[in-house]
């Protein structure tokens, strides 16, 4: 029945919703986020009592197949950006090029899903829109993921990635960009006293900077948030960060010292569980005076971006006019 019911709503994400009027289409994404996150409920509670590996890796496999899929099927991919994988690179490495590509900068995505899903089956649309409006040449790479690997791996794999592309732009423009985990991947490198490589911009969309419970008034969004389990985002995060702790501050940034870092994009709504993140670490910025722009939008969903609604139209609209201002330059 769960499974039937699951495919049901899969149905209407992915091909009844994009199909009706634009207007429409918020009010009936929430309703459905809603059932699915019941879904999710009724799915967590049967592992949450000491989940096995397998458990884990049943529940990741489910969940890459799901986001590949709504990820290659609710948007489209914009044709007028040429894709190619990158040959010989450390991990793989993918390089969206628009049409008319703007010299002398380019970006990095680093993928969210929670550290235990996102490929480039599940961004590739994504990242062609975000490439296209802003004349961006952006690379995608992919990390190992959880439960098979479990900090440092991504970030060992973000380290290697990144040098890799920096190889390629040598003094150019550098713009790191990530979502939700890959919100918290991307910052967690720029804070690595150990890394030398630094972006001149950061955007991040809905971040995951913090993934212990030490900030409280994350349970007051809990019932608000329509697609995020405060319960499984705590354990799931607590499992990856293993032996190193949910506070370190590569893993949470909220925690870390920011002293020199880049001038910052957030993008974030007011009812997802992770608003706080946005605002705690938006004050670290502004505190050490780096110049931090934090948008927000109301009565959404974490992640809106990759949804077919007008405020995701507006949201990559706004972070194409921060690629391309004249006054994109970097304090850091």
């Amino acid at each position: 029945m769960t499974s039937f019911i699951a495919l049901i709503l899969e149905k209407f994400t992915i091909e009844i919703i994009p199909k009706l009027p634009l207007f429409t289409r918020t009010g009936l994404y929430v309703k459905i986020l809603k059932l699915r996150k019941v879904r999710d409920r009724i799915r967590l509670d049967v592992t949450r009592k000491n989940p096995t590996f397998q458990d884990r890796l049943d529940y990741a496999i489910d969940s890459r197949a799901n986001l590949n899929a709504s990820g290659e099927r609710i948007l489209s991919f914009n044709e007028n950006v040429q894709i190619e994988e990158i040959q010989n690179s450390p991990v793989n490495i993918y390089k969206f090029i628009p049409k008319n590509a703007d010299a002398g900068k380019y970006g990095i995505y680093f993928h969210g899903g929670g550290y235990f899903a996102g490929s480039i089956k599940s961004h590739k649309n994504f990242i062609s829109i975000i490439s296209q409006k802003s004349n961006l040449v952006i690379y995608f790479f992919e990390y190992r993921l959880s439960p098979e690997y479990i900090f440092p791996s991504a970030h060992v794999d973000a380290k290697l990635a990144v040098e890799y592309i920096d190889g390629l732009h040598n003094g150019e423009q550098s713009i790191w960009m990530g979502e939700s985990a890959g919100g918290g991947l991307a910052t967690g490198l720029a804070v690595d006293k150990e890394f030398n490589i630094r972006p001149d911009n950061l955007i991040l969309l809905s971040p995951w900077l913090d993934l212990s419970d030490g900030f409280q008034d994350k349970k007051y969004l809990k019932n608000r948030d329509v697609t995020i389990i405060i319960e499984g985002m705590y354990e799931v995060g607590e499992f990856y960060a293993g032996d190193y702790g949910p506070t370190n501050p590569i893993l949470s940034p909220v925690y870390a010292d920011i002293d020199g870092f880049p001038d910052t994009l957030i993008q974030v709504c007011t009812d997802e569980l992770l608003y706080n993140d946005a605002i705690e670490f938006e004050k670290k910025l502004r505190d050490k005076n780096t110049k931090v722009t934090l948008q927000t939008w109301d009565k959404l969903w974490h992640a809106w971006h990759f949804f077919p609604i007008r405020e995701a139209f507006e949201a990559i609209d706004k972070i194409a006019e921060y690629i391309k201002s004249s006054e994109f330059q970097s304090s850091k």
